[in-house]
């Protein structure tokens, strides 16, 4: 497959960077959606009227409804006479907040585009793994009571590695033609940090729905109900059929979007 190219900024513009973090439980996704609030129209109107202009975003990856992000990063075209990345910050946080944080702006290389740049995302996933909900983070954990076995679920998570055909735990859209859902996953690692269980994975990209569809047959293997080996059958069938149903939104983040010459 060819190279993406990406088109530079108008003259007189010059490209900038963002990262932001959310809380994505008061919107429907990061994506623009007519008639509910998301993070880009969020995005979009803020910027548009600090910078005097109408300002569209573009997002490393977008997140459904009710997932969380500590490290998404957006571009978009702004005047290069009123481009100021420290009033822009303030301007922004002063506006966005409280859901949505600005923890960076920077002026870009002409050619960067957050999501054609990007080399790899990292999302983290956390399982509340206790008798009882903890009220003040249960919009950030799926609560499993059940103790789950994390031996198990890692050695579940040892056979995605690499290179795969994700279709299994992939929503497809039906308005994509030849979609594919071959990704490549450098690290999938799972801790227990208290009575939280966390899962730590980063890929080149992510299909829609895969790190949820992915949580939900590690909990089934954690909770003893399928078998470790079972995660390499459910690839090759390559069926949402052959695993469980997603794990619920709240408990995944977009914690990072890595990209070339990033530290």
């Amino acid at each position: 497959m060819a190279p993406r190219t990406v088109a530079p900024p108008p003259d007189g513009h010059v490209r900038v960077r963002m990262t932001v973090a959310y809380d994505g439980v008061p919107f429907h996704g990061f994506a623009t959606n007519p008639d509910v609030r998301t993070v880009q129209d969020d995005l979009h109107k803020a910027l548009s009227k600090v910078l005097r202009e109408p300002i569209t975003v573009t997002c490393a990856g977008r997140t459904d409804r009710g997932v969380h992000a500590r490290g998404q990063v957006v571009s978009f075209d702004a005047a290069a006479d009123h481009f100021d990345a420290v009033a822009l910050t303030r301007a922004l946080n002063r506006m966005l907040a409280p859901e949505i944080s600005v923890r960076e702006v920077a002026r870009a290389a002409p050619d960067f585009d957050a999501r054609i740049s990007c080399v790899a995302r990292s999302y983290r996933y956390r399982v509340l793994n206790s008798a009882w909900l903890d009220p003040l983070v249960r919009d950030l954990v799926w609560h499993v009571r059940e103790p789950l076995e994390i031996g198990a679920m890692q050695l579940a998570a040892d056979q995605i590695l690499g290179e795969h055909d994700f279709t299994s735990f992939s929503k497809k859209n039906k308005s994509k033609v030849n979609e594919t859902f071959v990704r490549t996953v450098d690290r999938a690692q799972w801790r227990r940090v208290g009575d939280t269980v966390q899962l730590e994975i980063t890929a080149n990209a992510f299909t829609h729905q895969m790190v949820r569809s992915l949580v939900g047959m590690f909990v089934e293997i954690g909770r003893g109900r399928r078998r470790p080996d079972e995660m390499g059958a459910a690839l090759r069938a390559m069926s949402r059929m052959a695993v469980p149903s997603p794990a619920p939104p709240q408990g995944l983040e977009l914690t990072r979007a890595l990209y070339r010459g990033d530290v």
